[in-house]
């Protein structure tokens, strides 16, 4: 079905983008950061949205802030990779470590679902065994580089790629953290620009931008 997009800049230290997704009135939330997510509840509410999940690019601090914000409105499943699910607890990787302010995450108070390169997501959550009665939204890239559980969001159908902290417009994500990789993110950036070039890239952090502009960099 037809995407609907919207973006809001998580209001943290470092304006992380956080996107409600929607298809027909199912929505999913990327990259909540910001610690009272009450504009993006707003918009949810204002629009009668059917909340389906929190969807995860990787797990910094600055992309999952607003969780516990998120599950207080509605208790929903946590999608992140198998990489990145250790982020959700372990502050020297999330590098909430190195910031005021607390974040905890009860593995038990919490659903949380692991993603794999190829898997899928739809409107009953991820998709298992035969999809093919199921409308698939998202299809999962692994793109380790950043951080070792770095996964890109790629609706096939409506050509848009969520990047998460792999590719921005101009640039890549850091390579100088806690579990990050250069010669990870070099096959992971080979591996974007390898799909469709008139794919729209929506980015962790800035605007968006698409395969081929990037491509043009490298």
């Amino acid at each position: 079905g037809k995407m609907e997009l919207k973006r809001f800049l998580n209001d943290n230290a470092v304006q992380s983008n956080c996107y409600v997704i929607s298809y027909g009135k199912n929505c999913y939330v990327m990259d909540p950061g910001q610690e009272k997510m009450t504009e993006v509840v707003d918009y949810i509410e204002k629009n009668e949205l059917n909340l389906l999940g929190v969807l995860l690019t990787h797990g910094h601090w600055d992309h999952i802030l607003g969780i516990p914000s998120m599950l207080e409105y509605k208790k929903v499943p946590v999608y992140v990779s198998e990489g990145g699910y250790e982020f959700l607890f372990n502050p020297e990787l999330s590098l909430f470590a190195w910031r005021e302010g607390d974040f905890e995450l009860n593995k038990e108070d919490v659903q949380i679902i692991t993603l794999k390169e190829n898997d899928k997501i739809g409107e009953n959550g991820k998709i298992s065994g035969n999809a093919d009665d199921v409308e698939v939204y998202f299809e999962i890239i692994e793109t380790p580089g950043h951080s070792r559980g770095d996964i890109c969001y790629y609706d096939k159908k409506n050509k848009v790629l969520f990047s998460g902290d792999t590719l921005f417009a101009g640039t890549y994500g850091r390579v100088d953290l806690p579990t990050s990789d250069p010669i990870q993110m070099g096959k992971s950036l080979k591996k974007l620009f390898a799909l469709d070039q008139d794919i729209k890239v929506y980015p962790g952090h800035g605007f968006d931008t698409t395969i081929e502009v990037e491509k043009r960099y490298y």
